[in-house]
């Protein structure tokens, strides 16, 4: 009895395996149709799903993707993605390897020596997307390379903290609001560009941000117009909390940002600052800034430290220049996004 109440058992889940897989693969070829009759361009070969008994895994061999009006283009290595039968809307996907994406400016190259992201989908959505990587090496169109040592980036549809992002959160400020699209990043041992000769040195010790996007930014067009819409419809980043370990500098911060009507970034943060003199005196040394601007900054700081830590100041930016107190210490670059 025992044995056939086993088979039975069997039988079943065997049953209910290649039905879930099925499933899956309906799924899949629906989503490539509703991408396609959206002006995507979708080749993922022939999905071959495997794992069973205890998972789902569907292995793509070389798949590549482009968007409405081939604005962009992605090229990726061999992906997995699999789940649990008995719970299929909590997928991991792994896709280490040599990532292309070509954008108008040119070629995006990304290799990953591990990537790893857990995705929950919803009843209508993405719920939550956490990516872990490490190895990391990114060349820009120009041929300008950066590397990281490791990466976490998270995205959500809440704003709840995060346990996995580490940025520092302990400076206060007014509580986060309740909606908006959760970004947060914790990137550990970065290297910038040679080309950039960045006055604090190539090596970055650290860079996480734990922020909001409030307002939707609709897709559609190109990034200026999509970008448009959304300050015309008061978008926002809501920063909680923003780390930096830079050379000499140390930065917590939190504050937020906008973006102005010439498309532009503005916004103002309370920041902690460690390193603020020297710091100014590399600005000043590679004639980053003139002795003017160094003397305000040294005149606000001074101002604004109550004690022997870190100092703890506004920083502002307006009109492309970064103001330290009332002080306008450095002009920004403008962000050309065509």
């Amino acid at each position: 009895m025992a044995v056939a109440t086993l088979l039975v058992a069997g039988g079943l889940y065997t049953a209910y395996w290649y039905s879930a897989a099925a499933s899956l693969q309906e799924g899949i070829d629906r989503w490539v149709q509703d991408r396609r009759a959206a002006g995507w361009t979708v080749e993922l070969g022939t999905p071959d799903i495997t794992g069973f008994p205890m998972r789902l895994e569907v292995f793509s061999q070389t798949p590549r993707i482009s968007g409405p009006r081939s604005l962009w283009r992605w090229v990726a290595p061999n992906i997995i993605a699999s789940a649990r039968p008995w719970s299929p809307r909590e997928i991991s996907v792994s896709a280490p390897g040599i990532h292309v994406v070509t954008l108008r400016a040119g070629d995006v190259w990304i290799e990953l020596g591990e990537a790893e992201v857990d995705i929950v989908v919803g009843e209508r959505q993405v719920g939550n997307v956490i990516g872990r990587f490490s190895g990391i090496r990114l060349r820009l169109p120009a041929g300008e390379r950066f590397s990281a040592g490791s990466a976490v980036v998270r995205l959500r549809d809440s704003v709840a903290a995060d346990p996995e992002i580490n940025a520092d959160a302990s400076i206060p400020g007014t509580a986060p609001p309740d909606r908006g699209l959760g970004v947060a990043l914790d990137s550990q041992e970065i290297t910038l560009p040679e080309e950039w000769r960045p006055v604090l040195g190539r090596n970055v010790g650290k860079f996480a941000l734990d922020a909001v996007i409030m307002g939707d930014i609709v897709p559609g067009g190109a990034l200026k117009d999509a970008l448009a819409r959304w300050r015309n419809d008061g978008g926002t980043v809501e920063v909680s909390a923003l780390a930096l370990d830079w050379g000499v500098l140390g930065l917590r911060a939190n504050g937020t940002f906008a973006l102005d009507e010439n498309l532009q970034p503005e916004g103002a943060m309370a920041a902690d600052l460690r390193g603020m003199d020297a710091t100014i005196e590399r600005l000043l040394g590679a004639g980053v800034i003139d002795s003017r601007a160094a003397f305000a900054a040294r005149l606000a700081n001074r101002a604004l430290t109550l004690t022997g830590g870190p100092a703890r100041v506004p920083l502002t930016l307006q009109n492309q220049r970064l103001f330290v107190g009332p002080a306008p210490v450095l002009r920004i670059k403008p962000v050309n996004w065509n």
